[in-house]
C-alpha cells in the first residue's frame, strides 16, 4: 500500500462525520475535490480553494449539481461511465456547461452507487497516481456514504407507509395528516399532486435505481415521496404557491419520460399526474386521477397521446361512466345507427368521416387533410351523413351527443 493510500485508510473521523474527509483527499490529490451522493447532492467538499470553475461553484452554492450539469455529462458519456465501472476516469474540460479537467470516479457497495467523488484537476498533470490515489479514497468513502445510506433508507421506509396512508385515504383527516409530516419531517404546504409513470413491464432494480436517479436530478419539481409499485413509479409532487404547477409537471413528465428514452432505451414509458390541490386531504382523489389518465391514455392510444394531466381529459374524464349508463339503459343513438346500417350495407366509410370530422372540431380542410381526401370529397360525404342520419351538424348539442357516442363505441368495439 502506498503512502498516500495509507493516509487516506488512517483518516480518524468516524463514519457518522465525513465533513473533513473532502479536504483530506483535496490535500493529498493537490486539487479541489467534491464528494456526492448518488442523486448528485453534496456531502462534503473540500474548502479554501482558488481558481475553482462555474460548474463547481453552482454546485457548492446550491449544495446540488446543476441540471444543465448533469445532463452535459450524460450527453458526453461521463455518467454512462461512472454508473458502468467503479474505475477512475479522466473527464476532459466540457466549456458549454463550465466544467473544467477532473478526475472522477464512483463510490460502491459492490455493484450499488453510493455516490461519487470529483476532483477539479486544472493545475495538475494527472498521472496513474493520481488515478490509483482517488481509487483508494472511494473505498474510504464507501464506508462514510454506506453508513449515511442505511440511515436514510430507515427514515424513507416510514415514509412510505405514511405516503400510503396519504394515497389510500387512510390518513383523510387534515390535523391528523399534519401532525405525521411534522413527523417525518415532510414538507406539504403549497400545491400538491400525484404523478404516475409506467412502465411497459414490471420494474428491475437498475430500472428502478435510474428512475429514483431521475426523480431527484430534474430540478423543476420537489418530489415529496415516492414509492415504486409493480410497474408503476407513484410520486407525490409539491411546488410554492406563486408557481405554475401544471407547467411544472407537464415539464417534468415530459423530460422524465425523454431521458429513460435517451438512457435506458425505455420506448414505453408513460406519465400522468391528477387535480393540483392546495390541501393534503386531497393526495388520494389526485392519486385516483393520475390512474385514470393512464387507464383512458392506454383505451384512447392515439387521441390521447399528448394528455398527461386529468384537467385535460375533458369529457374523457366521463367516458367509462357514461359508457356504463348507456348500457344499463340498453341505449342506442338512432341517428349514429342510421349510419352504421348504411356503411354495412354500401361498404361506405361516413361513421368514421364523422369521427374524424368532429375531432377536427368541423374544420372541413383539416378534416380533408387527416384523411388525405379533396375537401370536395369530403363535403358530399358530409351532405350524405345530414341526409341519411337526419342529423344537422350545426346544432352543437347533438354534435357532442354524437362524438360521446362515437367514443363508447370505439371502446366497445375495441373490448372485443
Amino acid at each position: 500500500m502506498s503512502h498516500s493510500s495509507s493516509q487516506l485508510n488512517g483518516f480518524s473521523d468516524g463514519p457518522e462525520s465525513p465533513e473533513g474527509l473532502a479536504d483530506r483527499i483535496a490535500e493529498i490529490l493537490g486539487c479541489p475535490v467534491t464528494i456526492e451522493d448518488p442523486n448528485h447532492r453534496i456531502v462534503s467538499y473540500s474548502k479554501h480553494e482558488h481558481n475553482v470553475d462555474e460548474a463547481r461553484t453552482a454546485t457548492i452554492m446550491r449544495r446540488k449539481v446543476p441540471e444543465r450539469v448533469i445532463n452535459g455529462l450524460w450527453k458526453h458519456g461521463i455518467m454512462s461511465k461512472l454508473f458502468a465501472s467503479g474505475e477512475p476516469i479522466v473527464v476532459k474540460a466540457i466549456d458549454e456547461i463550465g466544467l473544467g479537467n477532473r478526475i472522477a470516479v464512483s463510490v460502491r457497495k459492490n455493484k450499488d452507487v453510493l455516490g461519487f467523488i470529483w476532483a477539479q484537476a486544472n493545475e495538475v498533470r494527472i498521472t496513474e497516481h493520481h488515478l490509483q490515489l482517488i481509487k483508494d479514497a472511494s473505498k474510504l468513502v464507501s464506508r462514510h456514504l454506506l453508513h449515511h445510506q442505511v440511515k436514510k433508507r430507515k427514515s424513507e421506509e416510514n415514509q412510505k407507509e405514511f405516503f400510503w396512508q396519504l394515497l389510500t385515504g387512510t390518513l383523510h383527516y387534515k390535523p391528523e395528516i399534519i401532525r405525521h409530516a411534522k413527523r417525518f419531517g415532510t414538507k406539504l404546504t403549497g400545491q400538491l399532486c400525484v404523478a404516475v409513470f409506467e412502465f411497459d413491464e414490471n420494474m428491475n432494480q437498475s430500472v428502478e435505481r435510474h428512475a429514483y436517479y431521475l426523480t431527484e436530478t430534474l430540478q423543476q419539481t420537489r418530489i415529496v415521496s415516492r414509492i415504486f409499485d409493480e410497474n408503476q413509479l407513484i410520486l407525490l409532487v409539491r411546488s410554492d404557491e406563486e408557481e405554475d404547477a401544471a407547467r411544472i409537471c407537464h415539464a417534468f413528465i415530459h423530460d422524465f419520460t425523454q431521458k429513460m428514452k435517451e438512457r435506458l432505451q425505455f420506448e414505453d414509458v408513460k406519465g400522468s399526474f391528477g387535480i393540483i390541490y392546495d390541501s393534503p386531504e386531497h393526495v388520494s382523489d389526485s392519486y385516483r386521477q393520475a390512474l385514470k389518465v393512464l387507464e383512458l391514455k392506454e383505451q384512447f392510444t392515439k387521441d390521447l397521446q399528448h394528455v398527461s394531466s386529468y384537467q385535460e381529459l375533458g369529457i374523457y374524464q366521463f367516458i367509462n361512466e357514461l359508457a356504463s349508463l348507456r348500457s344499463r339503459e340498453q341505449y342506442r343513438n338512432d341517428f349514429l345507427e342510421k349510419l352504421y346500417d348504411y356503411d354495412r350495407r354500401n361498404k361506405s366509410e361516413l361513421v368514421g368521416t364523422l369521427k374524424v370530422f368532429l375531432d377536427c372540431n368541423s374544420n372541413v380542410h383539416k378534416a380533408a387533410e387527416d384523411m388525405h381526401i379533396h375537401t370536395n370529397t369530403l363535403n358530399y360525404r358530409l351532405k350524405r351523413i345530414k341526409e341519411i342520419g337526419s342529423i344537422d351538424l350545426k346544432d352543437p348539442n347533438q354534435k357532442t351527443t354524437l362524438y360521446l357516442d362515437l367514443l363508447i363505441h370505439e371502446m366497445e368495439r375495441d373490448d372485443l
